[in-house]
Order: structure tokens, then sequence, then C-alpha cells
């Protein structure tokens, strides 16, 4: 094997890397989206109890 071919075996495992690494990004993406909706929601019926029991609770800022 030449240096050449051991350059392109390195770049292609390089590449594989980088595929794993994206795919799990694209994981912590979506979970974070989900995450951000429940806490949004959770905010929102936080607000709406401090309404309904007159007891006003802090606003998160």
């Amino acid at each position: 094997m030449n240096n050449e071919e051991k350059i392109l075996q390195l770049l292609e495992a390089q590449q594989e890397e980088f595929r794993k690494i994206n795919d799990r990004l694209e994981k912590l993406e979506e979970h974070a989206e989900v995450t951000r909706a429940g806490v949004n929601s959770l905010l929102d019926w936080a607000e709406e109890c401090g309404n309904v029991i007159k007891f006003p609770l802090p606003k998160v800022k």
C-alpha cells in the first residue's frame, strides 16, 4: 500500500467518523426541541396556576 492509498483510507475513515458525529448532533437537536417544548408548557402551566390560586408565582426570565 503506497502513501496515497494510506491517505485515502484515512480520509474515508475520517468521513465515516464525521457522519457518526452528525447523526448524534441531529438526535441532540431533536431532543433539545422536545425539551424546550416541555419547559415552555410547564412555564405556561405555572403561570395559569398562579392566576387561578391568586398567588402570583415569580416570572421566569
